[in-house]
């Protein structure tokens, strides 16, 4: 079976790299275009502090960082049947030179670092990377049905390939430093695509994967409703699922004053420092774990008449490589917010002891799918990353912070939790 080289591939190739100022106005990065959510390199000192493992790629490189590592080398062959099987459905005369030819500059302008990969090579990474994605996460059938392409690498045996159905793939695919921009996606499939098949329809299918990849955990936002988001790489998809649902309330101080007149003056600047579970427990916060019967996101934490609902976490081995790549990716784009970095240092703060999470398991909070004695030290690693402003306008955690404390400042509330615990009536 011939999968390099071939006249789709070499036409297609000719039209994608840039060889003169790009005309068509929709790939110029236009002066306003100034919340592009760029892929960048985690910086060494990170890497030394925290390890690879979280951000490595263990068996699949996507774009320019990891191209070419001699450890990922078994998964190109793989990714040249993928690029085989979709050039095999893209028929000649649907090539438009003018539609893409500022691909290759627009793709240089989403990476945070410099790009020294010359033109044709960088091109070739971005159809090879694309075309993979393509193949593996959306199953496209193309214009041509699949007349066009050998029953060697039909769909159904690449769906069947052993290599794409490893777990390493998922842990790849949503790392900060191994992303293409999904606009590439986009002009891919615009060429490959079948009859009804729409970029609103692609956003949906790969958003059926990357949720399916999140199910463990609450996601407030539909599948659905994903066909009119704009997001600039799978990691930014992710982002946008994990997203709270709700807008912060204000909190009023002076009302937290007036219900409990035996509060514990405190300064004038909130504190940035969550307390454990255990201490809040104590005087007399109860925790329960959010209900699923409404759609929540997992950052949908509240507090309200000594109550703290927060949703529930499950903890495997892919929680803490997800979350630090998304911590990583909101700290190179701070336009998209810092919920990860909020929530994480939430968590952490509050999952300080063994005994705090041993009070959120039998709440029903947290469900440990691997080894209990790791969480501590996860959220410890995570916590180390974890970079924002505490009292910045956009911490979505702020006004319940500064409730909670003023609950457990209140003599009252610790009183009333202390005389539960030790007074027999």
């Amino acid at each position: 079976m011939m999968i390099e080289g071939g006249c789709c591939n070499s036409q297609l190739l000719k039209i994608v790299i840039r060889e003169s100022e790009p005309r068509e106005e929709s790939f110029r990065i236009k002066d306003g275009e100034t919340n592009l959510s760029r892929i960048f390199k985690v910086p060494d000192q990170i890497i030394r502090e925290v390890g690879l493992l979280s951000f490595q790629p263990k068996i699949l490189s996507i774009g320019p960082y990891h191209h070419g590592s001699s450890h990922l080398s078994g998964m190109e062959m793989v990714k040249l049947i993928c690029r085989h099987y979709i050039l095999g459905l893209i028929s000649e005369n649907y090539y438009d030179r003018d539609e893409i030819k500022g691909i290759e500059k627009k793709a240089r302008s989403f990476y945070g670092e410099n790009i020294t990969m010359e033109p044709n090579k960088f091109a070739e990474m971005l159809l090879l990377d694309g075309c993979f994605i393509l193949a593996a996460l959306t199953g496209m059938k193309g214009k041509e049905a699949v007349e066009n392409v050998s029953s060697e690498t039909s769909l159904g045996d690449l769906k069947q390939h052993e290599a794409l159905n490893r777990h390493d793939i998922v842990h790849d695919l949503l790392l900060e430093e191994n992303q293409i921009p999904f606009f590439v996606l986009e002009e891919i499939h615009k060429l490959a695509a079948g009859k009804g098949e729409t970029t609103e329809s692609l956003k949906e299918k790969i958003a059926t994967y990357v949720k399916g990849v999140l199910r463990y955990y609450p996601t407030a936002i539909e599948i659905s409703e994903i066909r009119w988001k704009d997001f600039h790489h799978l990691l930014h998809l992710c982002h946008i699922f994990f997203r709270p649902s709700q807008k912060p309330v204000k909190h009023n101080h002076n009302q937290a004053m007036i219900q409990c007149s035996d509060c514990v003056p405190r300064s004038h600047h909130v504190t940035n420092q969550w307390r454990r579970a255990v201490h809040y427990h104590k005087a007399g916060v109860k925790f329960k774990v959010k209900e699923s019967r409404t759609p929540h996101s997992l950052l949908d934490v509240t507090f309200s008449n000594g109550i703290m609902i927060i949703p529930h976490l499950s903890i495997d081995a892919k929680t803490e490589s997800i979350f630090s790549n998304l911590i990583m990716f909101e700290r190179g784009c701070p336009h998209v917010g810092k919920y990860i970095n909020a929530y994480v240092t939430f968590m952490s703060q509050l999952l300080s002891d063994a005994d705090d999470v041993e009070l959120l398991v039998r709440r029903g909070i947290i469900e440990i799918l691997g080894r209990e004695e790791e969480i501590l030290n996860v959220f410890s690693r995570l916590n180390g990353l974890a970079v924002f402003d505490p009292h910045g306008e956009d911490y979505y955690l702020k006004s319940m912070l500064q409730s909670i404390e003023d609950y457990y400042r209140c003599r009252r509330n610790r009183w009333m939790a202390w005389s539960k615990h030790y007074l027999v009536l």
